[in-house]
């Protein structure tokens, strides 16, 4: 039985709003003036006239008496110089009307004069693919807004707008292309993307899973900000969109690095993983975690789930423990390494790490069992005694459908050492009572 998906955080991952802050418009004629000494231009006699009417509109009380003079102007074939000057008076009117329109004529008609001075043509190209952002016109946005990065801009948040304008197209992986370059561009700043970047870029892989860019995109999310509620979101979006679906083993997997992370949140959190475990093959593991859940009050103790589910698992708890010496002598006679690794399992529930770890690799060594699968149980049992390298050592060897989940628990433990993740407390020792 799967409980799921139900993760709230999974659900606000796929829904996220977009990232895009667009930069304020008036900044366009900011940038024009802070810059310095103006270039020298030769405005034609032809058009000196309208100009010189233009400028005495905008200098009187009622500047809006300007824009359509200008608006003719700009009409006009002009080009060069004369085509620079009208569209820096429109950007300068713009500015004062709060007339994005205008501005944006005036932008496109700088950059079209060749005019525009090249220290000023990066924000300049900015400004216009933003523009066209607002207005809807997604493709002409990225071919701007990439010029602009192309010739050095990096403010305003640029990189997620070329992400969104590609998103707003449907272009997904085009997008989170974008949007990885976008937060590189964060990092060689000296900065760091917003966590929302990430959350976006999980959410649009999630819905539009090509390629595992789920998985990868969950991971960028927790590698870059490893909070519980991250892990948590993490790995249950990588869960709900994995392709091919998770087995129950692996999904069990998953739910053991879940709780080490400390992201266990909801009751059916906990009936996930017990479903998962299953009382009457890992029933020490089963009562442990559940009455973990209990000792937390992140489960009731009310719940006919955990009534019954508890109930069975103690009842077995007693018989299971003392099979384990037989399965341990039956293992090291066997010619193949199924009872190896079926016992290390068991013990690897009761969290006897060292008995686990050493009846993992003896599966591995005599074969006959699912290597990937005997290589995880190994990494968790080594990560049981701290053996940070013994883990990643495992885990880095594993392949096929579990890679993913090796290198998830890789970067915990990586986070582990360097101090910057959560940590579940002890697990609670299971009891038979």
């Amino acid at each position: 039985m799967r409980f799921l998906s139900h993760f709230s955080m999974a659900v606000a991952l796929a829904a996220a709003g977009t990232l895009a802050i667009s930069a304020v418009p008036q900044e366009a004629h900011a940038q024009k003036k802070k810059k310095g000494k103006a270039p020298k231009l030769e405005i034609s006699k032809e058009i000196r006239p309208q100009v010189a009417e233009i400028q005495q509109a905008m200098a009187s009380e009622a500047p809006a008496t300007a824009k359509p003079l200008i608006e003719a102007l700009l009409a006009q074939p002009l080009a060069g110089d004369d085509q620079f000057i009208a569209g820096q008076l429109a950007i300068q009117l713009g500015s004062t009307l709060k007339d994005t329109g205008l501005q944006e004529k005036g932008i496109n008609a700088s950059l079209a004069s060749g005019k525009t001075p090249a220290e000023q043509q990066p924000s300049f190209l900015f400004f216009s693919g933003n523009f066209a952002y607002g207005a809807g016109r997604y493709a002409e946005a990225v071919q701007t807004l990439q010029q602009a990065v192309d010739a050095g801009y990096t403010n305003n948040n640029v990189g997620a707008l070329i992400a969104e304008a590609n998103f707003k197209q449907n272009k997904f992986p085009e997008g989170l292309a974008a949007l990885d370059r976008a937060i590189e561009m964060e990092k060689a700043k000296g900065g760091k993307a917003s966590q929302d970047w990430y959350r976006r870029g999980a959410g649009i892989a999630m819905k539009n899973n090509t390629n595992g860019a789920a998985g990868q995109w969950t991971y960028k999310l927790v590698e870059a900000y490893p909070t519980g509620e991250n892990w948590r979101a993490a790995l249950s979006v990588y869960r709900d969109s994995a392709n091919p679906k998770l087995s129950n083993q692996e999904n069990l997997e998953l739910m053991r690095l879940m709780r080490k992370a400390d992201a266990m949140e909801s009751e059916r959190d906990y009936f996930e993983y017990a479903d998962a475990a299953d009382p009457r093959r890992l029933p020490g593991e089963v009562v442990s975690l559940l009455e973990e859940g209990l000792a937390k009050g992140d489960v009731s103790s009310s719940s006919s789930y955990v009534k019954e589910t508890l109930a069975a698992a103690r009842s077995s708890v007693a018989a299971d423990k003392a099979s384990l010496g037989a399965s341990e002598r039956d293992a090291a006679k066997s010619a193949n390494g199924k009872i190896a690794l079926a016992t290390a399992d068991a013990l690897l529930g009761y969290g006897d790490y060292a008995k686990a770890a050493s009846l993992y690799q003896s599966a591995i060594s005599k074969g006959g069992v699912d290597t990937a699968r005997a290589q995880v149980g190994l990494g968790i049992s080594h990560v049981g005694q701290q053996n940070w390298d013994g883990a990643k050592q495992a885990f880095s060897g594993v392949t096929g459908t579990r890679k993913d989940i090796a290198n998830f628990w890789s970067l915990w433990i990586d986070q582990q050492a360097a101090g910057t993740a959560s940590a579940a407390p002890a697990p609670v020792e299971p009891s038979a009572s």
